[in-house]
């Protein structure tokens, strides 16, 4: 007689397979594995979605857990991470649309990374985060939104097309325009 096979250890499982047991309404440990794989990337991209207000990013970030939570129709047709980033994208549009109906603005201030650097320092570090940030702002949304998640999130270009429901091709095309608009807008404020 063999004996009973031991179930997989929760860490070693992949993202989709862990997504199916949250779709079966396991959601402890397979959540709990998700969010520590994925949360930082996924916090990086809506801050700046949200133009750097941290409580606004970290709100939609876990509504985004949450509408996880209770998929129950999933289906890996794709990578894990593309499916997350359309949840994250899907409750960034709700929470855009409902702020302009309520003609709320987010704060554009930038948090400092937690280094304490010396007050010239701090003023060149907060006048180039400034001017980086202003510049991406500038960028039109599209385009930001592929920046982000290639940079900041570090989505492959197929994972991006996939997210944002778009083709690989696109993607790269909005990458080439949002480099070549930093790279004036920059050059043009040096």
């Amino acid at each position: 007689m063999k004996p009973a096979a031991r179930p997989p250890q929760i860490d070693s499982l992949p993202d989709e397979d862990l997504m199916i047991l949250v779709s079966r309404g396991i959601v402890g440990e397979p959540v709990a594995e998700l969010f520590r794989r994925h949360n930082r990337a996924l916090f990086n991209f809506i801050a700046w979605s949200c133009q750097g207000d941290g409580a606004a990013a970290e709100d939609i970030c876990q509504q985004t857990w949450l509408k996880l939570m209770r998929c129950a129709d999933y289906q890996p047709r794709a990578a894990f991470r593309t499916f997350l980033y359309q949840i994250a994208r899907n409750t960034l549009l709700d929470v855009r649309k409902s702020a302009y109906a309520q003609h709320e603005k987010w704060d554009e201030e930038i948090p400092l990374p937690g280094e304490e650097p010396s007050p010239e320092e701090e003023m060149n570090l907060r006048q180039n985060l400034h001017r980086v940030h202003q510049a991406l702002m500038m960028l039109p949304v599209l385009q930001r939104e592929v920046v982000v998640l290639r940079f900041f999130s570090e989505l492959s270009l197929e994972e991006i097309a996939s997210s944002v429901g778009t083709g690989f091709e696109t993607v790269k095309s909005r990458l080439r325009y949002a480099f070549a608009h930093l790279r004036r807008v920059l050059e043009d404020a040096g």
